[in-house]
């Protein structure tokens, strides 16, 4: 009686930090996709609201918003805390299939916002300490978390 009582003790504990880690690595995801889920609805927002293609661009050390207006891009003033933080190990793929990191030399924009609430869509995928998200924004300005 006493070993089954150990036994299921035992149980209890381990399966009491294996729920507390979980919670944890779910809550880590989740702060590190706010702010690209953040930005995305900005952007469809604000696309929708400006009647004006709004584009994310990303690459050459920087990323930075533009809307379109007489054939080309002018860049906006966004306040820093807007901006996702974006690490090295960050790979972007756009809608054409292109990998890149923020590195990268670029001049086409990673993701653009059409006032119709629809965007080019692409995916973000987030490597750190040996996990990987893979963040997908679909054609209608939804951000997904596809895998982990």
């Amino acid at each position: 009686m006493l070993e089954l009582m150990v036994t299921l003790i035992l149980i209890g504990l381990i399966s009491t930090i294996v729920l507390a880690n979980t919670d944890f690595l779910s809550s880590r995801q989740s702060d590190q996709v706010q702010p690209f889920g953040n930005l995305v609805q900005y952007l469809g927002e604000e696309s929708a609201l400006t009647k004006k293609n709004i584009a994310w661009f990303i690459g050459n050390d920087t990323q930075f918003i533009a809307s379109f207006k007489n054939d080309e891009w002018h860049p906006h003033r966004l306040p820093p805390e807007m901006l996702p933080s974006i690490n090295l190990s960050t790979q972007f793929q756009d809608n054409r299939g292109n990998i890149f990191r923020i590195p990268d030399s670029r001049v086409d924009p990673f993701l653009v916002f059409y006032p119709s609430g629809q965007s080019s869509g692409g995916h973000i995928i987030i490597q750190q300490q040996g996990q990987s998200l893979n963040l997908v924004v679909d054609q209608y300005s939804n951000i997904n978390l596809l895998n982990q």
